[in-house]
């Protein structure tokens, strides 16, 4: 094997071997050959003739050579030649691509550490400080790798593979087969198109736009990637941020050591953790009433600002209202809400904002802004009820004085001479109205109580059933409050099940669904993480307070609403369900606890399920203040989808209001065509508008499983607020007949830490034999990894020995000498 560490470029080294497949072991060799030449000799020694001594001796030699070939045939020597190509090891470039690289580290000049790693950057980089600190990390590595040649002088010595990892498997972008080779990249049949003829570059890759820096895995998987190659060593470029699930740092360097592969880190970004005031949501209604008290809600997370005051403004279409608010900083989210009456009708940009300060790491974030409809139109709800419960003698009260409502009411039990109930100068309803024009057009809201299906003056056909199904597909609201007779079990297997959010229990022979009336046995609710986000359910403005409201946690109920005595049981929510309380101990089968609040969207519409029938308990000692704020809200939020007027036809909508960048958006539209039927046209155009004012169309395709479902889907890239309407790049978003708004952020798993983990990045190079490195001094490092070598064996040629026509040739001649010689001295 010598001459396997040439050079590489000198031609392939050949190796010959003799192999012997027929041979048994070495030592059973050595003693078959001496019983073979000890047999020749005994054999002579002991014949008689007149042969001398020396002549018996000469004749043993030629037998012991005759034998000696015989056994050779036997073991069937081969000449094996294998032929071997002498390769450069590999060194692996890893680039983080996660969102942390983004940031712009403000560095703390009160520090030693940020002193020296600004400094460092700016002489290595030929920077100013101000130039550096309005630099995203991934341009500083971008920077210093294309100044000192970085990709080059690591091609010098090892052949070169170069990925960017952030979130999923780490990306190979650029690789070279040979040393002082060609890097070449490599790209995707979509980067080729977008290219075109321009080269591509190590820019087109690193752009900082995965939502997570799984670190450890990314090591992890290109170790076991190049199992069985000889690795010179790990680049790894980082903020050294980490949010791995699969691996520890312990295994990843195991693995490094054990295959003496050196991990060299290289760190960028600021030791201490940025300062930041970021609007993380903004809610409000999508469609208020003229003149009606709105509320709008910011959640705002703060870090560095503790116990700073700062004013929380509400710009609602030019006009301003604030409030000063201080910060709880240190990450915590905070709600603050702001009320606001609009005067005027019409649409509306709607922003709410803090100041930016001069400190603060991200400036853009300051800000939400929604579209909001202001209509003159008042919501028009039809309550149809079972019985007088107490549940529908207020709420029907609180409808009917709110001179923002036009209300009719069936109450089902009533006598033939009671007037049905309505708002001051409505005609009553004599019936449920029997005529499908007439529910589409003239209701926005339905609300049913505990109504029997089956009543013999007030019942519903399974046709009126229909009806209220397609009022709530073509965007009409639907709220059932559960009974005991009734609500919801009553309607299993009819059109009004399919809208529910939940699945009720089904109960054979009628059975009632009995209650609990003990003092003793009261419960609260417990709010869901969307019951807690949710407009519905906020009954007083701090989200904590509200929460209390609500449970009870603290077991003093004068903070809190009275507790239930009954709520009706379900099976289940249902997948497409959006639950906002649950029951506090009972569970259904999954182990889930059991909803009693809960909502979702049918068709264009809005369904919402209230499980219990007890609210109007909630007035003992302040009235109307907790009982009518809630159902206020329930009923503006089943309307918002109907009152939006001209647009009845049309809807859309995103699957969020906030992604991460590179995470999928599904935009999801419900049209009507002109006769308000489902529309079956087979693709509808939709036009997204960028953060920077681009705009790209983009095709929604037709559902055929639902008519009048249209879905598409795209990957945003940038950070901010993006625009999508109804129609093609030509429509503007005023005159579309849909349009919403979505917004690209940074995914808090990347900013729950963003300052440089250099602890992490010195552990690995440490544990592995590498170096850590700040960027400042990324020129070192191609220095620092050694030249290696590795000879990979390419074929084998085997050419067998044993059945040469030479061999044949020298073992007849071998025995026809001695046969010859033996006949002389008459040996025979």
């Amino acid at each position: 094997m010598v001459g396997l560490l040439a050079k590489v470029g000198t031609k392939p080294i050949e190796v010959t071997r003799i192999k012997w497949p027929g041979a048994p072991p070495g030592w059973v060799v050595v003693l078959i050959f001496l019983g073979v030449i000890a047999g020749a000799v005994a054999i002579y020694l002991i014949e008689r003739g007149i042969a001398s001594r020396r002549y018996r001796m000469g004749l043993a030699v030629l037998r012991t050579l005759v034998l000696a070939i015989a056994l050779i045939i036997l073991f069937e020597p081969i000449k094996s030649t294998q032929r071997h190509e002498v390769r450069q090891g590999i060194t692996l470039l890893l680039l983080d691509n996660s969102q942390s690289m983004r940031f712009k580290d403000n560095y703390d000049t009160a520090t030693e550490h940020s002193k020296k790693m600004l400094k460092g950057l700016e002489t290595a980089l030929n920077m100013g400080d101000d130039e550096i600190k309005e630099s995203p990390r991934y341009k500083l590595v971008l920077k210093a790798m294309n100044k000192y040649r970085i990709l080059q002088r690591l091609l010098r010595e090892n052949r070169l593979r170069v990925y960017t990892f952030g979130s999923g498997k780490p990306r190979l972008i650029a690789e070279a087969e040979e040393r002082k080779g060609k890097l070449k990249f490599l790209m995707t049949k979509e980067e080729k198109e977008e290219k075109r003829d321009i080269p591509a570059q190590l820019s087109d890759f690193l752009t900082a736009t995965e939502p997570e820096t799984r670190l450890l895995d990314a090591i992890s998987s290109v170790l076991r990637e190049m199992r069985g190659q000889k690795v010179a060593g790990i680049v790894l470029v980082s903020d050294g941020q980490n949010t791995s699930r699969e691996v520890s740092v312990e295994e990843v360097t195991g693995a490094a050591r054990r295959r003496n592969i050196p991990i060299y880190t290289v760190g960028i970004g600021a030791i201490l953790r940025p300062k930041d005031i970021e609007i993380v949501a903004l809610d409000a209604r999508e469609v208020v009433l003229k003149g009606d008290q709105v509320a709008f809600s910011a959640k705002i997370k703060s870090q560095g600002y503790e116990g700073e005051t700062v004013d929380l403004v509400l710009d609602f279409g030019g006009e301003k209202i604030q409030k000063s608010v201080k910060l709880r900083g240190k990450g915590a989210v905070q709600t603050e809400t702001l009320m606001f009456r609009p005067q005027k009708a019409g649409d509306f940009r709607v922003t709410m904002s803090v100041p930016v300060k001069p400190d603060e790491q991200f400036k853009d974030n300051n800000s939400m802004t929604k579209r909001i409809r202001v209509v003159e139109d008042k919501i028009k709800v039809l309550y149809i009820e079972g019985y007088p419960r107490w549940e529908y003698r207020y709420l029907k009260n609180a409808l009917i004085r709110d001179p923002t409502l036009k209300v009719w009411c069936i109450l089902q039990e009533a006598t033939d001479n009671f007037r049905q109930e309505t708002s001051p100068g409505l005609d009553p309803l004599l019936q449920i109205p029997q005529d499908k024009e007439k529910l589409l057009r003239n209701f926005h809201v339905i609300v049913f109580g505990d109504v029997n299906p089956n009543h013999l003056k007030y019942g519903l056909t399974n046709e009126q059933m229909k009806w209220i199904k397609e009022f709530v597909e073509k965007g009409g609201g639907f709220v059932m409050i559960a009974g005991e007779y009734y609500a919801p079990h009553k309607y299993v297997n009819t059109p009004i099940e399919e809208l529910l959010p939940i699945i009720p229990e089904s109960f054979l022979g009628g059975v009632i669904i009995q209650r609990a009336e003990t003092a003793n046995r009261t419960f609260h609710m417990r709010l869901t993480q969307a019951g807690r986000e949710s407009l519905v359910m906020r009954l007083l403005e701090d989200p904590d307070e509200n929460a209390e409201l609500w449970e009870d946690r603290n077991k003093r109920e004068e903070d809190s609403l009275p507790g239930m005595f009954w709520y009706c049981p379900v099976r289940k929510a249902k997948p497409i369900a959006e639950v906002w309380a649950v029951h506090p101990t009972d569970r259904d089968s999954r182990g889930k606890r059991k909803p009693i609040i809960a909502t979702c969207r049918y068709g264009k519409g809005t369904v919402i399920f209230v499980g219990l029938d007890e609210t109007w308990r909630w007035r003992f000692g302040v009235g109307d203040l907790f009982f009518w704020r809630f159902w206020s809200q329930v009923i503006r939020y089943a309307a918002a989808q109907a009152l939006l007027g001209k647009e009845k036809r049309f809807s859309l909508h995103t699957d969020r209001e906030t992604y991460h960048v590179g995470k999928t958006v599904t935009l999801t539209a419900y049209i009507l065509d002109e006769r308000y039927e489902p529309s079956r046209e087979p693709k509808q155009v939709a036009t997204v508008q960028s953060p920077d004012g681009k705009k790209k169309e983009v095709v929604l395709k037709l559902d055929p499983k639902n008519p009048g479902n249209y879905v598409a889907t795209f990957k945003p890239k940038r950070l901010g607020v993006y625009s999508v309407w109804l129609g093609g790049t030509e429509v503007q978003p005023e005159e579309a007949p849909a349009r919403a708004q979505f917004r690209v952020v940074i995914p808090s798993l990347e900013k729950r830490h963003p300052e440089i983990n250099e602890k992490l990045l010195k552990k690995l190079a440490t544990a592995t034999g590498g170096q850590y490195l700040p960027l400042y001094d990324i020129e070192k490092l191609p220095r620092q990894i050694k030249a290696i070598q590795e000879s990979i064996p390419t074929d084998v040629r085997e050419e067998p020995l044993w059945d040469k026509w030479w061999i044949l040739v020298l073992f007849t001649g071998l025995i026809a000498v001695e046969w010859v010689l033996r006949r002389m001295r008459r040996l025979l």
